[in-house]
């Protein structure tokens, strides 16, 4: 059975901002306050503000980590189709209070 912060996970792989930005903030505003979720994406130059601006809303940043990742390592990414690995930011956040 998956935990309360997997199902509440966003996968963005394949999203860059300011898209990545509103659909991370949708999705943690239907999260109840002081909810845990996971935000996944991948390390580029256009997501660097995406952990900045959520924090800029009140959330609090719990852990970060970031890793390479192949196709088999994030679940329900495009990765396939694509060359190589991806670098990718594991964010697991706490709806603000």
């Amino acid at each position: 059975m998956p935990s309360a912060t997997q199902q509440n996970a966003l996968n963005l792989i394949g999203t860059s901002c300011p898209m990545a930005f509103v659909k991370a903030r949708m999705h943690i505003d239907q999260l109840p306050n002081s909810a845990v979720t996971v935000i996944v994406f991948e390390d580029t130059p256009a997501n660097e503000p995406l952990i900045r601006s959520i924090e800029a809303l009140g959330h609090t940043v719990l852990s970060k980590t970031q890793f390479e990742s192949t196709d088999d390592t994030v679940p329900n990414s495009d990765a396939s189709s694509r060359s190589g690995t991806l670098h990718v930011i594991r964010v697991e956040i706490q709806v603000k209070i």
